[in-house]
């Protein structure tokens, strides 16, 4: 507040002043020092300002302003609030510069973000789940079709090969990202880096052997857990289209392709018979992954999805034709 009196006090002074020093010219209501200006407000049928509105100005900026009952020094506005009324009272500059403070409300209004070309932002974090689409051409799960010794020594079929969908999940996290303005900021290129995670959790006692020829085969033990865990790590490149920049939870979409590359890959088993069981191998996995990827929402949570354009599966070494896909929340800065 007393900063108010001492700008107020500077007001009165350059007005003083105004008169007395050559060097201050003075036209009308208006008073110009330098580049600063005073202007007194009048009323008018085309005015609705009081006779005391008044505002300092410097070139095209608005320092100080004081209009009804309400006093704006910069970004801080300074509002008297009377008492039985339904809003804003009668203007009562006098009660508000001796500290009635019960009538007063002050804020301070944000200053508008200037909007980066290249934006970064780290550790984006996703949880959703995870499924596969079976693929795999009905003739391969026959017993009798034996160059594909991956089929051996049980073959299972494509309804035993189903997951658990409940319990089968995808975590990502997307060490950093950036964004690059191609178009007023509502179009942008959008990439990263970051860990894929999947797990995959079957229904039916399926297991992977991690010796030669990779078998997988029905086993003779009921799980209670028993998962494949798949590993990437994964550059997404998509484009970004933003309806507000200005505004963090307007509208947001983004489409593109991710590149990945297997990291490990392990199983996870757990039964009466045999306690909890790791192995850890290749199983015949596709060593790369290619992926169409997508999110959509509003503000810092939204919906993503991906689904691969690659076998999970290495097609030289195994009849397996199964594409993964992933849906979920990503929370995310941008």
């Amino acid at each position: 507040m007393k900063k108010i009196i001492v700008v107020l006090g500077v007001l009165i002074a350059s007005n003083a002043i105004a008169q007395n020093d050559s060097a201050v010219a003075k036209k009308a209501d208006t008073i110009r020092v330098g580049n600063m200006v005073i202007v007194n407000g009048k009323m008018d049928k085309s005015d609705k300002r009081n006779n005391d509105d008044v505002s300092i100005n410097i070139g095209n900026d608005t320092l100080v302003s004081i209009i009804d009952d309400t006093v704006k020094v910069g970004r801080i506005r300074i509002i008297n609030k009377q008492e039985g009324t339904s809003g804003y009272g009668q203007k009562d500059l006098a009660s508000l510069l001796q500290g009635d403070f019960k009538k007063t409300k002050i804020t301070i209004e944000k200053a508008p973000k200037k909007l980066q070309n290249i934006s970064t932002n780290w550790w984006i974090f996703d949880l959703g789940f995870a499924n596969l689409v079976d693929n795999t051409a009905p003739l391969m799960y026959s017993p009798a079709f034996l160059p594909y010794q991956s089929m051996l020594p049980a073959a299972p079929s494509s309804a035993n090969l189903k997951l658990n969908n409940a319990k089968s999940s995808n975590v990502n996290i997307w060490i950093v990202q950036q964004k690059i303005n191609l178009s007023q900021h509502q179009w942008n290129l959008k990439y990263g880096i970051g860990i894929e995670m999947y797990n995959f959790r079957f229904e039916q006692p399926i297991s992977f052997s991690n010796t030669p020829g990779n078998y997988v085969y029905f086993d003779n033990v009921n799980f209670s857990k028993n998962k494949l865990f798949v590993e990437y790590l994964t550059v997404p490149v998509q484009l970004n289209f933003q309806s507000n920049p200005e505004n963090k939870k307007s509208f947001y979409a983004s489409l593109g392709l991710s590149a990945g590359y297997l990291v490990q890959s392990h199983t996870k088993q757990i039964s009466e018979e045999r306690g909890k069981r790791k192995v850890n191998g290749n199983f015949d996995l596709n060593n790369t992954k290619l992926a169409t990827i997508g999110e959509l929402g509003v503000g810092g949570i939204r919906l993503y999805g991906s689904y691969s354009l690659t076998n999970l599966f290495d097609k030289k070494l195994t009849s397996f034709d199964m594409a993964p896909f992933a849906i979920g929340i990503r929370f995310s800065k941008f």
